[in-house]
């Protein structure tokens, strides 16, 4: 039977439940699947593939993680999603480059603690032209880690807060608009598989919050989206997969993040790492996974 493992974290090294619902298809379709810390002493080279599905400490651990990738590219061990995929989308620089390629993005602005880098937070949002709340982020992170909004009701707090988040982050920060349809209409998430869209879910964050992940008290719903968003999400991956070098086709998985502003759906994140993917909340998405995953590996392993 073909082994392949789902890469988790020492802090939680069993396979989620939601991806245990893959699991299980995978078995029906003869391929065995191990839940390991991805930096726990495993020979990775018994797998078939690793597929990075909670890793869910890669941000503080980046230089290590980056190598860990590289380790399992020398060892012949190939990763789904591809690892110059992988690499590529580990820091939230990214979304400059899907711009570049035309793809709608909410405004980000980028800022780093070098010298010349970084000035007032009031003075960086005035010449953005930014008049309401403004989301502050590390551009190396997950699950909002160390995300907050300045309401700039505060202004010499927020400024106190964004010089510590600043000194803090070792890769920058960006800076966005708060869009207020994350809270009055909600926040999408497009599971694509195989490149195909898959299913969607909608998000909300609790009353009061702005985060939508569920440790937060936010909630996610399946929900059909209109065709356009469908579309733009698509474009979306495809602009990753040729920034990688890659088809839409290798991109095994992605979580496409956005929200609709003034009729138009703008990207947030696009996360092809670890993005939990709703299985849970699309009927046919697990058996969808596990027949992609095993195209994916007769290309990697055609005698097998």
């Amino acid at each position: 039977m073909t082994r392949i493992a789902f890469a988790t974290y020492r802090a939680a090294p069993l396979i989620t439940d939601d991806d245990q619902l893959v699991v299980g298809a995978l078995a029906e379709r003869g391929v065995a699947v191990d839940g390991v810390p991805w930096d726990g002493p495993v020979e990775w080279d018994r797998y078939a593939a690793v597929l990075p599905r909670s890793t869910w400490d890669f941000h503080h651990r980046l230089p290590e993680f980056r190598l860990w990738l590289d380790a399992l590219a020398s060892v012949g061990v190939p990763t789904l999603n591809p690892s110059r995929l992988l690499q590529w989308n580990l820091s939230k620089h990214y979304l400059q480059s899907l711009a570049t390629l035309g793809v709608g993005i909410v405004p980000t602005l980028w800022v780093t603690s070098e010298p010349g880098g970084a000035r007032s937070l009031g003075r960086t949002v005035a010449e953005q032209g930014w008049s309401g709340a403004v989301v502050v982020k590390p551009t190396v992170s997950a699950s909002a880690y160390g995300t907050w909004v300045a309401q700039r009701s505060d202004p010499a707090g927020d400024e106190l807060r964004y010089r510590a988040a600043l000194e803090a982050s070792a890769h920058g920060l960006m800076l966005q608009p708060f869009l207020p349809e994350v809270r009055t209409q909600g926040e999408w998430s497009l599971v694509f598989i195989g490149g195909q869209f898959s299913h969607a879910v909608l998000k909300r964050p609790a009353e009061g919050d702005f985060r939508v992940q569920r440790e937060y008290g936010g909630s996610a719903v399946a929900a059909e989206p209109d065709v356009q968003i469908v579309d733009a999400a698509a474009r979306a991956v495809a602009a990753a997969a040729a920034c990688a070098q890659l088809g839409a086709t290798d991109v095994l998985y992605a979580r496409v993040d956005g929200v609709v502003h003034d009729g138009r759906f703008l990207l947030m994140e696009l996360e092809a790492v670890e993005p939990v993917l709703f299985f849970g909340l699309g009927p046919e998405a697990p058996a969808r996974m596990a027949t992609q995953i095993v195209t994916a590996l007769a290309r990697l392993h055609p005698t097998a």
